[in-house]
């Protein structure tokens, strides 16, 4: 009986040690590392990773960025030039990106095994090193923000355009040097449940867990007027975004007044060509480009319906943000705008063909209360990507990293 009960001190002892020690693993600020590759551009994938920089050290956590090359432009636009603002730390590319012109996915792969190693031995004096830019597991990293997986860029591109042989050369290239690199066992955050499901099927991952990227919901809530008969397109002009079937569209839905606003890039000419083709004799449809943030607002201010190309977005920032600012999105039937976001609204927002899309906004400019209800319900589902929302989630997920670390 004795010895029962020392047993059972001895065990309660040791439960509570550990309780204990995962309590201060977790409330004690870490020293964290962002790897982000390349910061070649002010994406969305830049915009989450410094999101996460000012969550994790609003958190109280030590953060530093890590990078193998800074686009100084890219940069100032993305900070805005803000004089305090976080500074990435160089490490460095291998010989061949210097000597040799290469695709950037590729540059990227061949960068991080470099950066791997460096950060290897940085690791002593490190709590957390999260990846935010490979899309990919990788091994070095105790986690990983995977946006898309860059194993299944051939079959995700195929689907949306046709692939010349030697695009399809360098994807299946990519593919292959992602199933080497990636680790199954290492932790994934993503974007979307619809990303999370390819991520485990791309590299066997159990452990994913899903972060939505936020949106300014506070800027965009407050987003009034007299709403218009007009319909609202905010994509980045490039061929895979399928923005050329909008006039398509417009064309079946004379009574609307049609906006396409969006991002140039070194793709964009042969796509605006497509767009002006299409959208011949179309008086109802304009494209602005690279406009400034406030006639995004403006467009917002006006508009009743957001509408997103047929195009699987894996989140879908354009969208989140329209949903924010009550616009009813009207979103293709697949990826992570409509698994989401869109679905949230009313299952009955979701399109397959530009003939499907025309007759839902149609529909929705005949019927001015339900109209009024979804814009309503749009607005509450986009408060679900607000900062505090990612910032509450991300440290969830924080928590549950560190207390895996302390175990081992």
């Amino acid at each position: 009986m004795k010895s029962s009960l020392h047993s059972d001190l001895g065990l309660l002892a040791s439960q509570t040690f550990k309780s204990l020690k995962s309590f201060a693993s977790r409330e004690r600020p870490m020293r964290v590392a962002l790897v982000h590759t390349m910061v070649d551009a002010a994406g969305g994938g830049e915009n989450l990773m410094l999101n996460m920089y000012r969550a994790l050290r609003e958190l109280g956590h030590e953060v530093d960025i890590y990078a193998a090359h800074v686009d100084e432009r890219a940069w100032r636009t993305l900070t805005e030039g803000a004089a305090q603002g976080p500074r990435p730390i160089l490490v460095g590319e291998p010989v061949v990106n210097r000597l040799i012109p290469i695709a950037l996915t590729l540059r990227t792969f061949l960068a991080m095994s470099y950066l791997g190693k460096r950060l290897k031995r940085l690791k002593p004096d490190l709590d957390l090193i999260i990846d935010t830019y490979a899309n990919v597991p990788v091994p070095w990293a105790d986690a990983s923000y995977v946006h898309f997986p860059a194993r299944c860029l051939l079959s995700f591109l195929s689907r949306h355009r046709r692939l010349q042989l030697h695009e399809r050369l360098y994807f299946r290239l990519i593919a292959w040097m992602a199933k080497r690199l990636a680790d199954s066992a290492r932790p994934v955050m993503t974007n979307s449940s619809w990303t999370a499901e390819y991520v485990r099927r791309a590299y066997g991952s159990q452990r994913v867990y899903v972060v939505h990227p936020p949106v300014n919901v506070e800027e965009l809530s407050s987003i009034g007027g007299d709403r218009g008969r007009i319909v609202l397109t905010v994509s980045r002009i490039v061929p895979e975004k399928m923005v050329a079937e909008i006039p398509k569209v417009a064309r079946l839905v004379p009574e609307a007044e049609f906006y396409l606003i969006g991002r140039t890039g070194d793709y964009s000419e042969r796509t605006l060509k497509v767009i002006e083709s299409e959208a011949e004799g179309l008086s109802n449809f304009h494209v602005e480009t690279d406009v400034p943030r406030r006639r995004i607002i403006e467009l917002m201010s006006q508009a009743s319906i957001y509408l997103h190309p047929p195009f699987a977005e894996h989140f879908g920032i354009a969208i989140a943000e329209a949903a924010a600012a009550g616009l009813v999105p009207v979103v293709y039937r697949d990826g992570g705008g409509w698994t989401d976001i869109a679905s949230r609204v009313d299952q009955g927002l979701g399109y397959s063909r530009v003939e499907e899309a025309a007759h839902i906004i149609r529909s929705l400019l005949n019927d001015p209360g339900r109209l009024k209800g979804l814009s309503a319900k749009a607005k509450e589902v986009g408060k679900g990507f607000s900062y505090e929302r990612f910032k509450i989630r991300l440290n969830e997920v924080i928590s549950s990293l560190s207390l895996d670390l302390s175990a081992k």
